[in-house]
């Protein structure tokens, strides 16, 4: 299977099991952590999470597929919810984790998102997943060319993520894709719940700034 017969587009609503798919497997420690070890659930809630913004037709979740398989995935923030959406996924994950387990993933998805909001300037990724079997082909590459690409239509200046500092496959795929280390932050938070010190946020500067 080349990489010509892989397709990166928007997300449509009948590509959310297959992304929840790809998601689940790519992050199942942290989903694990986050969510549930139960994988049916936390597909679910993953599902519950992106309905609102794929039905609303939000461009910047990205899919790739293969011969009509989801194989990689891709988010690009900021991405607004309406107050109906947050309500239709709180109720979503109360159904399938219980209100306990609802609140617990709340907070670590507080401590996992390093407090970071996005500068409406800049776009910034997050969530990029490709299935195991078809790692190491090119995918996550062309994914992030085209989150380059929505970026730069919007005249964004910098495309923006977070890695794990001892990553060093995701650092090898962002620093080819002309990313650079722009700030290192430590957090015993994501230490104790995830077992990550040191996190990288990197960056791609598309346009300079002025003088």
């Amino acid at each position: 299977m080349t990489l010509l017969s892989t397709e990166v587009r928007a997300a449509r609503p009948v590509d959310l099991p297959g992304m929840s798919a790809v998601l689940e497997d790519a992050f199942s420690d942290k989903m694990r952590a986050i969510f549930s070890h139960k994988p049916h659930e936390v597909r679910a809630v993953l599902e519950a999470l992106y309905q609102g913004p794929v039905a609303r037709g939000y461009d910047g979740i990205l899919v790739a597929e293969r011969a009509g398989r989801i194989i990689g995935t891709l988010l690009i923030e900021p991405m607004q919810y309406t107050s109906a959406e947050l309500s239709a996924f709180e109720r979503a994950s109360v159904r399938e984790l219980g209100l306990l387990r609802t609140l617990r993933a709340s907070l670590m998805l507080w401590v996992i998102g390093l407090d970071h909001k996005p500068d409406l300037a800049d776009a910034h990724i997050s969530d990029l997943g490709v299935a195991r079997d078809c790692r190491g082909e090119g995918v996550a590459t062309l994914l992030l060319a085209r989150a380059e690409a929505w970026t730069r239509e919007r005249r964004r200046v910098r495309l923006t993520l977070w890695v794990a500092a001892n990553n060093q496959v995701a650092l090898h795929l962002y620093e080819k894709a002309g990313f650079t280390i722009a700030r290192t932050r430590r957090s015993a938070l994501t230490r104790l719940f995830f077992g990550i010190a040191h996190w990288h946020l990197m960056e791609k500067r598309l346009v300079e700034p002025p003088f």
